[in-house]
């Protein structure tokens, strides 16, 4: 084969992963252009990827962001972009670690001491093939993707009960489908075996379950809930794949790809798109208990759908994040 059929054979490669990235793994742009002045909102993992991208297009639309991060100096270095690219200073930081429960009341008492409303709660942050535990002694998938979120969403809203409407959006991932598990109480850690895919496909899935079982418990209410799939994006999250020098070997084999994932995967502006949809669209203000991809409705897995495993998820969830307690310490201002 001469070097000319080299070149064309590549070339045709080239436009097929163009072509596929333009029509499907980019996904779609937020159909609306709803503005959202005077609109409240709180974005955890907001200083980097689809959360600050999100950030980014909700400040444009004049909605006054909470960044909710654990590092300050990164979020205090997000902020500043942010503000710079959105062409806004209503932005403001709020310092939480998700990873244990303490910092999640401490941030949701002070939030609720100076907030009178929260209109829209975007549980965004997340980890991914991280192998240590919480604070708190959870596995950390669990503690990060799911507990932190489930009691921060619950220690809020009061506030989002003030809004005249509100929303709870949890980004998840469509690894939740990975996995058929019932979220048994003998092993809600998941360490039996212990395998860091299986353990972020288990947190995903929680995410489905426990926004099913938010909205239903939230019927009849201003607030809905709904969870969404980002794609695939090229982000930081999975920075903790395998650790150590193994780490370092992965990143370099994956730099060596840049070239094909850059039309494999979304751009984090990308991915937040879904975000940005379920937050301003007014045409959602009644949507709730659904699961999102590219800015349409679609179908989470048959597991995601359980809804005993969704009950038995929040009664667990309750007993782990001591809800009861946290609320009280809360609520005593």
């Amino acid at each position: 084969m001469t070097w000319i059929w080299w070149i064309f054979i590549v070339s045709i490669l080239i436009i097929i992963l163009y072509i596929s990235n333009i029509y499907y793994w980019s996904g779609t742009r937020c159909p609306s252009f709803d503005r959202m002045d005077g609109k409240t909102v709180i974005i955890t993992g907001s200083n980097t990827g689809v959360g600050k991208h999100t950030a980014i297009e909700l400040t444009k639309r004049g909605a006054h962001i909470i960044l909710a991060c654990r590092d300050r100096k990164r979020t205090e270095e997000a902020l500043k972009e942010i503000c710079k690219l959105s062409g806004s200073n209503n932005v403001e930081i709020e310092i939480v670690d998700l990873a244990s429960l303490k910092s999640i009341q401490e941030c949701a008492k002070r939030l609720c001491g100076r907030l009178s409303k929260l209109d829209v709660l975007i549980n965004n942050a997340g980890v991914m093939m991280a192998s240590e535990k919480s604070v708190d002694g959870y596995e950390i998938h669990f503690a990060v993707n799911h507990l932190g979120h489930f009691l921060l969403t619950n220690l809020l809203l009061d506030l989002m009960k003030n809004a005249p409407s509100a929303r709870i959006i949890n980004v998840s991932s469509t690894s939740h489908a990975f996995l058929n598990i019932t979220m048994n109480s003998d092993d809600i850690n998941f360490t039996k075996p212990y395998w860091r895919f299986n353990a972020y496909s288990h947190s995903k899935l929680a995410n489905i379950l426990f926004t099913n079982e938010l909205a239903r418990r939230l019927q009849n209410t201003n607030i809905t809930a709904n969870s969404l799939h980002p794609g695939c994006v090229q982000t930081e999250i999975g920075r903790n794949i395998l650790g150590g020098h193994y780490q370092l070997i992965l990143n370099t084999f994956m730099l060596l790809l840049t070239p094909i994932s850059y039309y494999l995967t979304k751009t984090p502006e990308q991915g937040a798109q879904t975000s940005i949809y379920l937050a301003s669209d007014r045409r959602l203000n009644h949507v709730t208990g659904k699961y999102f991809k590219d800015c349409k409705e679609c179908s989470s897995s048959k597991s995601s759908l359980d809804q005993q495993a969704a009950k038995r998820l929040w009664k667990l969830s309750e007993e782990m994040t001591h809800l009861d307690d946290a609320l009280k310490y809360v609520q005593n201002n």
